[in-house]
C-alpha cells in the first residue's frame, strides 16, 4: 500500500530514525566544509593530473634503445613534481581530517568525501596509464611507477570505504523502512510512502 506521507504527530517525530537523523544534520553541517570537501578532492584531483606532465617524453628521442636506460627514470619537471606531491598531500591530508570530523555522518561522508575521491583518483589512474603508453611509449619510469601505485592505492582506499559506508547507510535506512515505511520518489518527486515494509507497532520482526 503506498500512501501520500501522513501529517507528523504534536509529539516526538515518528520519523526521528537514525537515518533521518543524519539527513537533516547534513543541513547543519557548514557550508565551509562544505566547499572544503570540494576543494581537497579537487586538490587531489589536480596533484593526479599534473604528475603526468612531468614524464620524461621517449617518443621524440632518435635511438630508443640508447637512450631509454638514461633518460627513462628522469624527472622531467622537478619543480612541477613537487607541486603535484603537494597537492596530493593536503587533498589526502584534508579528506582524512573531514573524515575524523565527521565520521558519524555516513551519508555526507559518502557525498562529499569517499565517492569523489574515488572518482578522481580513478581519474589519475587513467591519467597516469594514458601518458605512460602515450608519452613514453609503454615504458614505465620510476616516477610513472610511484604515480601509478599512489593513484591505485587511494583510489582503492576511497573505493573500499564508500562500499563499507554504503552498506551502512542501507542498514539504517532498512532500520528507517520497518520504523516509518519506505519512502518512494513518487510520479513527480512528491515523495509518498510504501507503508507494506512498516514493522507493525508492537510487532516481531
Amino acid at each position: 500500500m503506498t500512501t501520500q506521507r501522513p501529517p507528523l504527530p504534536s509529539g516526538e517525530s515518528q520519523l526521528r530514525t537514525k537515518y533521518v537523523s543524519m539527513l537533516l544534520a547534513i543541513d547543519d553541517i557548514s557550508s565551509i566544509h562544505n566547499l572544503l570537501a570540494s576543494f581537497f578532492t579537487w586538490i587531489l584531483l589536480a596533484g593526479f593530473v599534473l604528475f603526468p606532465g612531468t614524464f620524461t617524453n621517449l617518443q621524440q628521442q632518435t635511438n630508443l634503445n640508447a637512450v631509454q636506460n638514461i633518460e627513462v627514470n628522469v624527472i622531467k619537471h622537478v619543480s612541477l613534481f613537487v607541486i603535484a606531491w603537494v597537492c596530493t598531500a593536503i587533498g589526502a591530508a584534508g579528506m582524512l581530517w573531514l573524515w575524523y570530523r565527521w565520521q558519524a555522518n555516513y551519508i555526507w561522508l559518502v557525498n562529499r568525501v569517499f565517492m569523489p575521491g574515488f572518482l578522481n583518483s580513478l581519474a589519475g589512474v587513467l591519467s597516469t596509464v594514458a601518458s605512460v603508453f602515450g608519452t613514453q611509449g609503454s615504458t614505465l619510469s620510476v616516477a610513472s611507477k610511484s604515480t601509478i601505485i599512489v593513484t591505485s592505492a587511494v583510489a582503492g582506499v576511497c573505493g573500499i570505504l564508500t562500499g563499507v559506508y554504503m552498506f551502512l547507510i542501507r542498514s539504517i535506512k532498512k532500520q528507517h523502512d520497518q520504523e516509518v515505511g519506505k519512502q518512494r520518489a513518487g510520479k513527480h518527486g512528491e515523495g509518498v510512502v510504501d507503508m507494506s515494509k512498516r514493522r507493525p507497532k508492537g510487532g516481531i520482526v
